[in-house]
């Protein structure tokens, strides 16, 4: 399982659950990543095997001369564990696991009819124009979608049928499973425990729409003192001036001291728990973690009509979809939520039937072996995963 990143943000989330939630006796998951870093200290905790390849960035022209080496050394780790089959988490280990894999041959088949291991590759996000031949997705023997928004990104891909599968993510309940009251856990974050708190948990850049949900607030903060909006997440690398823009904007009247930033933490848990409602309103989505997060902790989400977010809430039932990149919208759905709380309670409940009805990690797990299963045997390959 090939990863370019650390950090445990939402795809490195899914990972950890897959890895974890994976029955050993039909796969076993030696995780590979550029650095040791949160997923490696998460990994470590449950025992799951971690291996360090510096890869480099496919597009960037200063890793070019690296590249053979690279492939080189990923190619040699397969080797080393047995891997029967390379899953790439996200789009940008493609290119050199599809070129590892031609170098680990199968000795149970003649030379040449199946030279390589298959690769399994995520795509968690949208595609712009040219990714899939610029990332060598046309070479991964299958690509998982976790929304049929996101199929949508390869209708020009040849056998798009067979290739493309829709595998929507899980959670693990028990992880978020409700601990505290929503009292308890804003003491513990430092939170006052009266009033409502609006929640956007995830990266603090344009793409999550953190911009959309200040504007809102700012619209509603006047007519209601007592609600309070938190924010938990970090920038990514070069977006630390809208992150920074948000902040100014926030000590601003009449929002100064009602909204709160947090940095990203693995115990995600207690900032949940303190929420009435999530906010998801991305200006592009491919499914939408924080809302199944949510759901399992029994809080509602109010999320923008984009790709996967479309489909994960049941709009009106288990929460709002709203216009996206539409302030006033948001606004309008929020209040309609902040001063009807039966309204909010019936959809917390329905929030937390969908999160474990739909998006159970047992179910996305069955799902993904039975898919490594298929690839595995169309290779002429039985055994174990990487």
């Amino acid at each position: 399982m090939v990863t370019p990143s650390s950090r445990l943000l939402g795809a490195r989330r899914s990972l950890l659950a897959l890895a974890e939630s994976l029955d050993p006796e039909r796969w076993r998951p030696v995780v590979c990543a550029q650095s040791h870093g949160q997923l490696g200290e998460a990994l470590a905790a449950r025992a799951i095997p971690m291996a360090i390849v510096k890869l480099g960035w496919w597009r960037k022209a200063k890793y070019f001369l690296w590249r053979p080496f690279a492939i080189a050394r990923l190619a040699a780790l397969a080797r080393s564990v047995g891997a029967e089959l390379i899953h790439c988490n996200e789009i940008y280990p493609n290119p050199y696991a599809v070129r590892a894999a031609l170098a680990v041959s199968n000795p149970e088949v003649s030379p040449g009819e199946h030279p390589s291991i298959p690769v399994v590759t995520h795509v968690r996000l949208g595609l712009k124009p040219g990714m899939i031949r610029k990332y060598d997705l046309g070479r991964a023997d299958r690509i998982v979608v976790p929304s049929v928004a996101l199929s949508h990104d390869f209708d020009e891909l040849e056998d798009k049928a067979r290739r493309v599968s829709v595998i929507y993510n899980g959670v693990n309940l028990g992880e978020y499973r409700r601990t505290r009251t929503a009292e308890a856990a804003r003491r513990q974050i430092g939170l006052p425990g009266e009033g409502l708190v609006l929640a956007a948990i995830g990266q603090l850049g344009p793409r999550k729409g953190g911009d959309i949900v200040l504007e809102a607030f700012a619209r509603l903060a006047p007519q209601y003192p007592q609600i309070r909006l938190i924010f938990v997440g970090d920038p990514h690398r070069g977006q630390e001036a809208f992150a920074d823009g948000l902040k100014a904007r926030a000590a601003q009247a009449p929002l100064a001291g009602r909204v709160h930033f947090f940095p990203f933490t693995e115990q995600i848990l207690p900032f949940y728990e303190a929420a009435d409602l999530n906010l998801l309103v991305s200006r592009d989505e491919g499914f939408g973690r924080t809302i199944i997060e949510a759901g399992a902790v029994g809080v509602p989400s109010i999320g923008a009509r984009v790709g996967g977010i479309a489909e994960i809430i049941l709009d009106g039932t288990s929460g709002l979809l709203v216009t996206p990149e539409d302030p006033a919208a948001l606004a309008a759905a929020l209040e309609a939520l902040i001063t009807n709380e039966a309204r909010r309670r019936e959809m917390a409940e329905d929030a937390f039937r969908r999160s474990a009805q739909q998006f159970s990690i047992g179910a996305h797990t069955a799902a993904m072996m039975d898919l490594f299963d298929e690839v595995v045997e169309q290779k002429g390959r039985a055994g174990r995963t990487f």
